[in-house]
């Protein structure tokens, strides 16, 4: 039987790239003690008792049947108000819409942009699931490496270059993941700039701009050339500590929310009610808990990085900002994904080989801060124990 080509679209690298994580998360899910730093959810910490409370108060409210298929109001009022006052850029709830996280908002966003015979620009390295959810939809990705002598930063003269007739969107992820680079407000004017010069979709993944330090964070909307072409994607999941609550969203022209209403129709047709509840109360009342996952992925990068900033073999790049860092091991006579899999298998620390975040990604690792300071101390030793045995 035949397939679609859809089913190679979303195949390849970007999905291979998780085959350690599988593997660590299984073993440790049988009862091993596996150091599992290879996705950004902090394992030793949970959602805050009063958003858990909020959803159980939901649920006991009998908030558990269909939902408005855009969101609750209540939910996309609040995002709207947050939006307002961080981007300047005055929205209400009909330039909002409800996701299942902003994986999923992010491939919708795609699927109401983007066709075959377009192009859309990813930078290097970018977050594995990204080709997937801009090429599902028949269009061309075109990548754009930022060099790690440039501290993997965007430069604006090489996107421009890369803007062909055929260009309908440019994805931004600051900060990046893997890399944690945060893009200056003077390098996000500048692709905007171009964006609507050319009139070219800005697509801004921001799901990490809440966890950085408060002088470094804008959004890419504040910015008066993004007026009318930029979308905005975020979620709860990391400002929150609700990775699996799954409730994200797209800021963007009405026109869009529209789109994205017709497509959530025979998608999704709605999220559960107590989620959407435990969200707007987390946005609206904890202001705290962003600020709690900052210092605490600060402290563990210190940590980390003060233990393998000097093992020969290794280059190691200390991020900036979300809740990861990346080394380089280029220099090893061994393959990123080998790596991964040698050192889960000798000394049972996952980490997540690059090798599906572009071309550029190849020969680098990524190593999650959302373990313990002490686990961190110890697969920190155990990375180290293994660079010797095969340098």
């Amino acid at each position: 039987m035949k397939y679609a080509s859809l089913t190679e679209r979303i195949a390849g690298d970007s999905v291979d790239a998780w085959d350690v994580h599988y593997r660590g998360m299984a073993r440790l899910e049988a009862g091993e003690d596996i150091i599992l730093l290879s996705v950004g959810q902090e394992s030793d910490e949970f959602t805050p008792q009063s958003i858990v409370e909020q959803a159980i108060h939901s649920l006991n409210q009998g908030r558990h049947h269909y939902t408005p298929v855009e969101g609750i109001p209540a939910l996309r009022k609040v995002i709207a108000k947050q939006h307002s006052e961080q981007a300047g850029q005055a929205v209400s709830v009909k330039n909002v819409a409800v996701f299942a996280g902003a994986q999923n908002a992010l491939f919708a966003v795609s699927q109401c942009l983007l066709e075959p015979g377009d192009e859309v620009i990813l930078c290097e390295p970018y977050y594995t699931t990204y080709p997937a959810t801009v090429t599902a939809s028949g269009a061309t990705l075109v990548s754009v490496p930022c060099e790690a002598a440039d501290r993997f930063q965007i430069n604006p003269d090489n996107i421009r270059a890369s803007v062909s007739d055929r260009t309908r969107a440019i994805v931004l992820n600051s900060p990046n993941n893997p890399t944690g680079a945060i893009y200056s407000r003077e390098q996000v004017t500048e692709v905007s700039r171009l964006c609507a010069e050319r009139g070219i979709w800005l697509i801004s993944d921001e799901v990490y701009q809440s966890i950085i330090d408060p002088k470094d964070r804008f959004s890419a909307a504040s910015l008066c050339e993004a007026n009318g072409h930029c979308i905005t994607v975020s979620s709860v999941s990391k400002s929150h500590r609700m990775t699996g609550w799954r409730a994200g969203w797209v800021v963007g022209p009405e026109t869009l929310i529209d789109h994205l209403y017709n497509l959530s129709t025979c998608m999704a047709y709605g999220l559960p009610a107590f989620i959407q509840d435990a969200a707007a109360y987390a946005i609206a009342n904890d202001h705290e808990t962003a600020n709690s996952v900052r210092e605490s992925m600060s402290a563990r990068r210190d940590a980390l990085v003060s233990r393998l900033v000097d093992v020969p073999g290794l280059e190691l790049f200390s991020a900036e900002g979300g809740m990861f860092v990346v080394f380089d091991i280029r220099a090893l006579p061994i393959s990123s994904k080998a790596f991964a899999s040698g050192l889960l298998d000798a000394h049972d620390v996952a980490v997540l080989p690059c090798d599906g975040f572009g071309e550029s990604g190849v020969g680098l690792l990524r190593i999650s801060l959302c373990a313990s300071k002490e686990k961190l101390v110890v697969a920190a030793g155990r990375i180290v124990e293994y660079v010797k045995s095969i340098a």
